[in-house]
């Protein structure tokens, strides 16, 4: 049994269920929620089968593997709660920085101005799309590589993993390829595959 349920949790752990489920919002699906000054919220939510899993043994491998975390890199990252109900997992936690969100789940996160994201590497080369509520997947016309970099001003989260994302503030374009586009400041990323399989996608806002 126990082999059974630390399989599970590494699977878990490759697509996201540990990052946490926000302080905002009560969500249906994974969402990671940036704000204004770096800090991550993450609502992790996944179908889990009763007879492969024991919700204690579950909390207290996560607790653990916090602790673990914590131990190593300061009081980066917090366990808010871990609930299971009706089948389905639900995990909160809350990081100081994208950089603690990385390090503690392995997917890559970034958020910054634009120019901070082509300092740090990040190409923007891709193809693009505006916003249109009225349109299908919600995205509105193309728009090319400059068009996107045109004002420095503008912030930009660039994350690795198919997963909801939402920014502090309103969405002016975002990646074209694998994404829905489902309020003005919510992204769904919805890519086939796995997170690890997952292309980096970039949500540029204002």
């Amino acid at each position: 049994m126990k082999k059974i349920i630390f399989t599970i949790l590494s699977v878990l752990l490759c697509v996201g269920l540990l990052c946490g489920c926000g302080k905002k919002t009560n969500v249906d699906a994974s969402t990671v929620f940036i704000d204004k000054k770096g800090k991550i919220t993450s609502v992790d939510v996944e179908d889990l089968d009763k007879e492969y899993y024991d919700e204690e043994e579950l909390e207290s491998y996560i607790t653990d593997h916090v602790a673990d975390f914590t131990e190593k890199n300061g009081d980066t990252v917090e366990k808010v709660s871990f609930t299971v109900k009706e089948g389905i997992a639900k995990l909160q936690m809350e990081y100081d920085s994208c950089e603690a969100y990385t390090g503690f789940n392995g997917i890559e996160l970034f958020h910054g101005t634009v120019v901070a994201a082509q300092a740090e590497g990040y190409d923007f080369d891709m193809e693009f799309c505006g916003v249109d509520a009225e349109a299908e997947e919600g995205k509105g016309k193309a728009f090319t590589k400059e068009d996107v970099l045109a004002d420095d001003d503008n912030k930009v989260a660039v994350i690795k993993a198919n997963i909801d994302v939402q920014v502090p503030g309103k969405i002016l374009f975002v990646s074209a390829k694998d994404t829905k586009v489902t309020s003005k400041n919510t992204v769904s990323i919805i890519g086939a595959g796995t997170s690890e399989e997952a292309g980096l996608t970039y949500i540029i806002y204002k």
